[in-house]
């Protein structure tokens, strides 16, 4: 059990391991690849240390781009081989592939390829909570940081949420970081050494990156190496051969048996409580996040926040304030009972069938589309049961999600050109007690500059139409 006595270090070690980096990389040619959000974290951390770098971006047309070049130099257009092979360590952005051909070379070269994650690695000492999994992370992250926040610790949040992970070095070191990380961050990341980590769960995603599930599974299965504590999903089967034979201290949450798991839920006199280890310990009854996934999501922090010197029992009030995340079963309308829900950060099929296992119990209009990043949409069809009583679909891929599902699913099924269209396309219909969920399973960037703006869209014409009246 970690105590706050233990954690504290200030920022003097920080500025000796800087300073040792830059005898290490004293004439070394670094080259950042990639100028959006990461990129710009590291150039910045490199520029205020002192070290020298180059940036080149692939894109020619971003509107963020003019203003990137009023604070770096940043090469744009196609990458040109002459930057990497003159280039000694290359630190690269989530949204690079590794697999690119002059990254690939650099590797075989036996250069140092390295994302942000990792130079923030070599730069602190601080205890380190990581957080992956095909969903849930980004509420899972928030609920992590709040709660320890909240009993005295400081707890600093970011990573693949909001704030870039260098960005948080700044002034004396909290008592711990709270980090989501993506399987991208986790492929550059050699050697993370997190305090407590946690793969939430697995599902196919950014099969458009890998060339198998199995590829993903074990670009997430890096999150473990060199853990001091690991946190199992017990429900998730492929979780539990992925940690079979990592020989560190496991907490394990779930829905099954008491006797498996340190976390679970169970009934007391007829409420909902999280019990931990055969003792209730949190009632959840009027928890105001809604769906399964999130009750497993709650299991998730408590097992990792178990880790520190903290009453849990404390925790209940905070828990079951917890509204939940923007863009993620957000409740946006709800004008003459008709219920319409924005889930549009769900960026894969896994998302998707947890919210709609979250809202089985309704009459239910559904809207997907958008970039289906390789995947299988026939996966989806078990999750598309009798409540169901539209299927939208809308976006570059749309023909394609239409024909994985159709032959296989007795739900009715339309297509559409937009987000708009669907929109358009499902008001008249509704009655009251109807649910509208859109939760597209799908990447944005057909239609939309990411799922915030995409979600954004979807409030702004749900409120055109119907209003936000509760």
């Amino acid at each position: 059990m970690l105590a706050r006595k233990n954690l504290i270090l200030g920022n003097g070690k920080i500025e000796m391991k800087i300073s040792n980096l830059k005898e290490q990389w004293h004439d070394k040619s670094i080259l950042i690849v990639g100028g959006g959000l990461t990129g710009l974290s590291c150039a910045r951390f490199l520029r205020e240390n002192g070290f020298d770098f180059a940036i080149v971006d692939s894109r020619s047309s971003v509107v963020s781009i003019t203003d990137i070049k009023n604070k770096f130099e940043i090469i744009c257009g196609e990458f040109q081989a002459h930057y990497f092979d003159a280039a000694d360590i290359l630190i690269v952005s989530p949204g690079i592939s590794i697999q690119h051909p002059y990254i690939q070379q650099a590797m075989q070269q036996g250069k140092q390829v390295i994302g942000d994650v990792a130079l923030f690695c070599m730069l602190t000492d601080t205890p380190i909570i990581a957080i992956t999994g095909s969903n849930g992370k980004s509420t899972v992250t928030t609920l992590v940081g709040k709660i320890l926040n909240s009993t005295g610790l400081e707890a600093r949040v970011g990573g693949n949420i909001g704030v870039p992970c260098l960005d948080l070095l700044t002034g004396t070191e909290p008592d711990c970081y709270v980090l989501e990380l993506s399987s991208f961050q986790l492929e550059t990341t050699p050697d993370l050494g997190a305090y407590v980590s946690v793969i939430l769960n697995l599902s196919e995603d950014h099969m458009d990156r890998y060339p198998s599930f199995n590829d993903y599974c074990n670009a997430k299965k890096k999150v473990f190496k060199n853990t001091r504590n690991i946190v199992v999903n017990m429900d998730d089967q492929k979780i539990v051969d992925v940690v079979k034979g990592i020989n560190v201290n496991k907490i394990t949450f779930g829905s099954g048996s008491a006797a498996e798991l340190n976390f679970y839920i169970d009934s007391k006199d007829g409420r909902e409580w999280v019990w931990h280890n055969r003792q209730p310990l949190i009632d959840i009854s009027d928890i105001k996040i809604a769906g399964q996934h999130n009750k497993l999501n709650i299991l998730a922090v408590l097992s990792l926040c178990s880790v520190f010197d903290i009453e849990l029992g404390k925790t209940e009030k905070i828990i079951n304030q917890f509204t939940g995340l923007e863009h993620r079963s957000q409740v946006v309308s709800n004008k003459k009972g008709v219920r319409w829900v924005n889930d549009s950060k769900a960026t894969n099929i896994g998302a998707t069938s947890a919210a709609l296992k979250g809202f089985s119990a309704y009459p239910l209009y559904l809207i997907l589309g958008g970039q289906s990043k390789g995947q299988n949409f026939s996966e989806l069809v078990p999750s598309l049961t009798k409540n169901i009583k539209q299927i939208v679909i809308y976006g570059e891929d749309a023909e394609l999600i239409f024909n994985a599902i159709t032959p296989i699913s007795e739900v009715s099924i339309k297509k559409a050109q937009t987000l708009e269209e669907s929109i358009d396309f499902i008001e008249p219909l509704v009655v009251k007690g109807d649910v509208i969920l859109f939760s597209p399973a799908c990447a944005s960037f057909d239609q939309f500059d990411n799922y915030v703006h995409r979600g954004q869209s979807f409030i702004s014409i749900v409120k055109d139409r119907v209003g936000h009246s509760k």
